[in-house]
Parts: structure tokens; C-alpha cells; sequence
């Protein structure tokens, strides 16, 4: 089932997301929902402390929502938000990555379309990790990390970043399989332009994640999909990419899962689930967990 909405609110995706995920449960069937955020929203991940959003600055103003999923935080501006929801006995439900993959090779193919170069990490680039072990703590921004499966356009470093940005680390391209590893050139770089993240419960797998198409003011560091393709002025909101995104990518999808694409039969319901779920993702007591509670 596909269900593209309007932008909503922070709690409204949130809830949505969540609300689709027991649809999915109870009806033994997959619902990929596409998105967008009113107004430029930040989402933390679960297990991110509040406090951290002060390190930064820019996206002060926006408005924040914890996300039900892992990892770091998105500025939910010029993008879109997928979320895939399966129930928990379909066969690609059982395994973590190879979802992420799949959903991420399609993505990258739907990029590769518009002439980014883009390609899915394979090989997690130790060095640059982060976490309770690594030697350095992660960036608040998911789009400034690296782990595997994410989606990273390769660029020239010194004709893309000049002296304005600082670059990752580059890539060595298989041009077989669109997939990527760590290399230590000098002459290339990368720039994110998809994340995800998942949450798993007895019934449903629910991975959602971002497809940077544009950069936002509220993030400037991060260049998305419109800057790699060498634009300089701000992508408008009726580009066409938007609308490809919504009309191309979720039959590629739908053609690797062996899906039949068929519309959503309905809007988002509101019912006393989504009531419950909406409360809880507006609540500051969700929203504002610090790190400890968390877990």
C-alpha cells in the first residue's frame, strides 16, 4: 500500500508513522508512506539527549520531535521522509540490514537518475565512528555521519567544497554495484544524502529515513542532492525532483520487493491509536528525555 500525505507536523509524522506500523501488523500487509514536514522540523533520535540540539545553533528555531527510531538528528526542510512498514513475519522483516539495503539500492538508483553519483557504503569507515567505544562522540546531525548502507554522493573535493565546507573522507566506487567502501584519496569526497533508521517490535518493523534533496537554512553545512548536481541558488519548493521522488522511486521499490503498488484506501486514521500515539509524540516529556532515560 502507498500512502503519499501533505507536510504535517512533527507529532503528526511521528504518530503517522507509528499508526502504519500496526496497520501494517494487523493487516499482514506492507505500507510505504511518503512525506514532508510544516513547519522545518528537528527529529531526534530515541536515544539522544535533549540538551544536545544546543550544539547547534542554527536549527534553534525550529521545532523539535523525538523520533521513535535510533540515531541522529534530521532537519526535516528541503526533503523527504519514506516510511516503510512491514509486518514482522515478512521474510525481509527478519533481517535488519538486508531491508536497509534493499531499500537503499533503490534509492540510490532513483539519485543515480537525476546524474548524482551516488552509492551505498558498504564497509563501515572505522576511523571516522562514533559512539561509546569509538574514540570520539557522535555528531548531533545524522547527515554528518557514516556508517553502513547510507547513501553518499561522490564528488571532486576540491571543485564541490572549495573552502566552505569541511570534507568526509572519500569513497573507492564498485561501478558493478553501485556500492562503496572507505579509500584514503585525496581527490575525492562524499556527501550524504540518505539515512535511516529502524524500530522493531513483535508485530511490525517500522524503518523510516530522509532524502536531502535541497540544502536548508536551517542546516547550511549540509548540502543535498540539488547542490551536488552543481546548483549554487536555493532549490524552489516546486522543482521537479520533488515530485519525481514521489511519482518514480516507490514503483522501483515496489518492483524489488515483488509488490503489487496499490494506493492507501484511506488517510491516516483517526482513531483512539492515533489519538494515544499524537499525544505522546507532542509531549514534553517525550520530547525532552534526557540521555539517561533514554536509556
Amino acid at each position: 500500500m502507498l500512502l503519499i500525505e501533505g507536510a504535517k507536523s512533527g507529532p503528526y509524522n511521528m504518530a503517522a508513522d507509528e499508526w502504519c506500523a500496526a496497520w501494517a501488523a494487523h493487516h499482514g500487509t506492507i505500507i510505504l508512506r511518503l512525506y514532508r514536514w510544516q513547519p522545518a522540523t528537528i527529529s531526534q533520535g530515541y536515544f539522544q539527549s535533549y540538551d544536545d540540539r544546543k550544539s547547534h545553533p542554527t536549527s534553534q528555531p525550529c521545532p523539535v520531535v523525538r523520533r521513535p527510531s535510533g540515531g541522529g538528528a534530521i532537519v526535516h526542510d528541503r526533503e523527504w521522509t519514506y516510511a516503510l512498514c512491514l509486518p514482522a513475519e515478512h521474510p525481509l522483516a527478519k533481517d535488519r540490514l538486508s531491508l536497509y539495503m534493499t531499500v537503499h539500492e533503490t534509492l540510490a538508483n532513483w539519485l543515480r537518475r537525476w546524474g548524482a553519483g551516488a552509492v551505498v557504503l558498504r564497509q563501515e569507515d572505522l576511523p571516522n565512528r562514533c559512539g561509546p567505544n569509538p574514540s570520539r562522540s557522535c555528531p548531533f546531525l545524522c547527515f554528518q555521519r557514516r556508517t553502513v548502507g547510507d547513501i553518499v554522493a561522490v564528488v571532486d573535493r576540491e571543485t564541490f567544497f572549495g573552502n566552505q565546507l569541511a570534507p568526509e573522507r572519500a569513497v573507492e566506487m564498485d561501478g558493478t554495484t553501485g556500492m562503496a567502501h572507505p579509500s584514503q584519496s585525496a581527490r575525492t569526497s562524499t556527501v550524504k544524502l540518505v539515512g535511516s533508521a529502524q524500530r522493531r517490535t513483535r508485530d511490525a518493523v517500522l524503518q523510516h529515513g530522509s532524502i536531502l534533496i535541497g540544502q536548508s537554512s536551517w542546516a547550511p553545512e549540509l548540502p543535498g542532492l540539488w547542490e551536488v548536481l552543481g546548483h549554487e541558488e536555493p532549490i524552489a519548493e516546486n522543482n521537479e525532483i520533488f515530485r519525481d521522488f514521489a511519482v518514480a522511486w516507490p514503483p522501483m521499490l515496489a518492483q524489488v520487493l515483488g509488490w503489487r503498488l496499490e494506493h492507501f484506501p484511506q488517510s491516516v486514521g483517526r482513531d483512539a491509536l492515533f489519538d494515544e500515539l499524537f499525544t505522546r509524540f507532542s509531549s514534553q516529556e517525550w520530547t525532552c528525555k534526557s540521555r539517561s532515560s533514554t536509556g
